[in-house]
């Protein structure tokens, strides 16, 4: 049994690359909208963020959109990784605190934003694996 996972560790500096992939596309799939349509999805994020009593509600919600989407395309292409999981890293504690926290959302709406942050932890840490522009 040893002997399969010890052939497996070849493949390790490619794990990363799947986390990249699933991940990135979850982040630009979710501020997508938000982020290329900024008339209408800005200004609603704002209200929202304004609601939750957030200081400077429609500047933190283009940093915020701007943050994810910008994010998921550097994940995805595997540049600048570090950096991009640093400020989503500080994206997803602010999300998780004062946005899923501060309303007392359940466990299910939250766990997308958990997961975000996990693999911005993992990335920040481990750096983007293969195959990517970082590590060209």
């Amino acid at each position: 049994m040893n002997s399969i996972f010890t052939a497996l560790n070849r493949f390790r500096p490619y794990a990363p690359f799947l986390l990249r992939l699933a991940f990135g596309y979850q982040l630009i799939d979710a501020a997508g909208h938000t982020a290329l349509h900024p008339a209408e999805g800005i200004p609603a994020y704002g209200n929202w963020l304004k609601d939750l009593g957030f200081p400077l509600p429609l500047v933190g919600a283009a940093l915020s959109a701007y943050t994810e989407f910008l994010g998921g395309i550097l994940m995805i292409i595997g540049l600048w990784t570090r950096w991009a999981a640093f400020f989503l890293l500080i994206n997803f504690v602010f999300a998780i605190l004062f946005g899923h926290l501060a309303i007392s959302d359940n466990y299910k709406n939250t766990l997308p934003a958990i997961n975000l942050l996990a693999m911005s932890v993992f990335l920040q840490l481990n750096g983007p694996g293969k195959p990517s522009i970082d590590e060209r």
